[in-house]
């Protein structure tokens, strides 16, 4: 069988965040979601995984697997329970945690806000309120300081344009507002505010650790091609997601913001006509009912290669229980990151969405992401073929050719 080699290097690896999949974590806004029904399966993200107990176990497995590199997230809310008080036992287990995946062999990409927020943070306004930024940097430097050494790469934001859409326009994330345009753009200049200072900070205090930020990639087509319209909608609906607000310092696209480097999640697309968003029937789709077209991928790569900066896939994944679609899905997409790599693009790394089957926000237990599948009764851990498949990839620095 032909196969296809990646630099000297490649950073193979999952994603993974700390609300998600670590459970017991009780003094954040998803939990207080949670308790006034916002989940809509009615799961519960404690336990979850249990991975704040089982960490040990699982960076073992991602270790047989051949993973190089991890990304996780720093739990705000742990870390800083009340404002400006920190817990130094969290802190003590985030450093066993980033000890343990050193010693495996692991770069740590540590994400320092992925979607969740401490209550004290939101019951006063959260990321709509004046001084949002100031009050999460306090986090972000504590963290450097406590941390940075074990730290291989930062990522400060994760998805600012989902979190603010999925917020405060349909609902679908705390505080579940909808229609709020202007809450909206609060959060996103707040965010963008907020990622240049920590990008100061963190270069300040861990001045040899590359630091970015993750933009979730969500392609908008016209419904109607020949439709002008349609052709104008999806091109202003396109820019609207991918640039931070009007008013912001230097209006540019997210993936634009001062960084070592480009974080790109991506997953999907949609049509875009008059009246709605569609999916694009004629293409196979995950449970979520998202459309599956590997090929975007690459588009959505050769996009960043102007930037001239190293370009990292920090999400890419399938939900699916037909883990055969996952392992065709895994080929088909790392066959078009190498190829994005061949026209020029300078990706350093892949980093499946996720290592396990977990908490999916809003949609509880239902999506199952997971190369490694986690029995909720028992938490046994079972690499499905699709891992195997990974590991395989990771240990080759090649994907094999069908």
């Amino acid at each position: 069988m032909r196969t296809r080699h990646f630099p000297e290097g490649f950073l193979w690896g999952c994603a993974t965040a700390a609300h998600q999949v670590e459970g017991g974590n009780h003094n954040c806004d998803w939990w207080e979601w949670e308790q006034r029904g916002g989940i809509r399966t009615g799961d519960s993200a404690d336990p979850a995984c249990d991975h704040y107990n089982r960490f040990r176990e699982d960076f073992r497995l991602l270790q047989q697997l051949h993973n190089n590199a991890h990304r996780l997230s720093i739990e705000w809310s742990r870390v800083e329970p009340a404002e400006g008080e920190f817990d130094q036992a969290q802190v003590e287990h985030y450093r066993d945690v980033l000890t343990e995946l050193r010693q495996r062999g692991m770069v740590a990409m540590v994400t320092l806000h992925h979607f969740t927020s401490p209550l004290w943070f939101t019951h006063r306004g959260g990321w709509t309120a004046a001084g949002s930024p100031e009050a999460w940097l306090s986090f972000v430097r504590h963290v450097a300081q406590e941390l940075g050494e074990l730290v291989g790469m930062w990522c400060t934001l994760n998805e600012p344009s989902i979190y603010a859409y999925q917020g405060w326009i349909t609902g679908d994330f705390p505080p579940g507002r909808r229609g709020d345009v202007a809450g909206m753009y609060r959060v996103l200049a707040n965010m963008h505010d907020a990622h240049e200072k920590a990008y100061r900070e963190l270069k300040r205090i861990t001045p040899q650790v590359p630091v970015g930020l993750t933009h979730n990639k969500w392609l908008l087509f016209p419904a109607k091609p020949w439709n002008p319209v349609d052709r104008v909608l999806a091109a202003v609906s396109q820019s609207g997601l991918d640039r931070w607000p009007a008013g912001s310092p230097r209006m540019r696209r997210v993936v634009e913001a001062t960084s070592d480097y480009v974080g790109l999640n991506h997953y999907s697309g949609s049509l875009v006509s008059v009246t709605r968003h569609s999916q694009p029937g004629w293409l196979p789709q995950s449970d979520f009912g998202w459309a599956i077209q590997p090929e975007w991928m690459r588009h959505c790569l050769e996009e960043l290669a102007e930037l001239g900066k190293p370009v990292y896939v920090t999400e890419s994944g399938i939900a699916t229980r037909d883990d055969r679609r996952r392992s065709q899905f895994l080929k088909d997409v790392v066959g078009q990151v190498w190829q994005a790599i061949e026209h020029g693009v300078d990706v350093r790394g892949y980093l499946h969405w996720t290592s396990m089957d977990n908490f999916e926000w809003a949609q509880g237990y239902s999506m199952q992401f997971g190369l490694i599948g986690v029995d909720l009764e028992t938490q046994e851990r079972t690499v499905k073929p699709s891992g195997e498949l990974f590991g395989q990839i990771a240990e080759a620095n090649a994907v094999p050719v069908d």
